[in-house]
């Protein structure tokens, strides 16, 4: 019965010892934080969505304004384009009359300001069609964009020291950064959100080492 006791004992010692020694020890000798950086797209031109939804007969007129517009606007592109007749229930046994014939174009288009946006729709109106002019986004040229990403990863970096700082508050010791990851900016809205919203937003993973 003692032997019994014995072994009993002995496999738990050896199951205890094994299951510490299977543990990783908690990395104590770095400090790891994210630094974000958020503003407003001051600056940021916007995307333009611009259709026309009508009377098949207006729709040259369209056209050839649309057709000006790009020359403006090199970035301007033909999205869809459709013509449909507007067939109504009670119309289904009379002829078709041309007035029945519908049309829709679009175009998305990128604009540097408020100016050239305002400049656009002035025009649009003067031009006695039908048209929409919805804002889908922000737009930044690529000179824009990259000088924008150096100051926002400048400022996400700034705020990741903040908290190294405040972190290294209770051990009083320097570090030394050893790595910086930037971080995908989606979450937890989504690039759509930021675009809509005229916002940019920066994130940084960094990882120091205590001295």
């Amino acid at each position: 019965m003692k032997r019994v006791i014995s072994l009993c004992v002995f496999a738990i010692a050896v199951a205890g010892f094994s299951s510490c020694t299977s543990r990783q020890a908690p990395d104590e000798g770095y400090l790891e934080v994210i630094g974000e950086y958020e503003q407003p797209a001051a600056e940021a031109g916007y995307r333009l969505n611009l259709s026309y939804n009508g009377p098949l007969s207006l729709k040259d007129k369209f056209q050839v304004w649309a057709d000006s517009l790009q020359k403006q606007y090199p970035s301007m592109i033909k999205m869809n384009e459709n013509i449909f007749v507007g067939y109504m229930p009670e119309q289904m046994d009379k002829k078709m009359r041309t007035d029945m014939y519908q049309a829709g174009v679009s175009y998305n288009l990128d604009v540097a300001d408020t100016a050239a946006y305002n400049q656009i729709t002035r025009d649009a109106l003067k031009r006695n069609f039908p048209f929409n002019v919805n804002v889908s986004g922000a737009y930044l040229s690529p000179e824009q964009r990259v000088k924008l990403q150096e100051q926002m990863l400048a400022k996400a970096l700034e705020n990741a020291k903040v908290k190294l700082n405040f972190l290294n508050k209770t051990t009083a010791r320097q570090y030394e950064i050893v790595s910086i990851e930037e971080l995908e900016t989606n979450s937890p809205f989504g690039h759509e959100y930021y675009d809509f919203n005229r916002r940019v937003v920066s994130k940084v993973r960094v990882k120091a080492k205590l001295q």
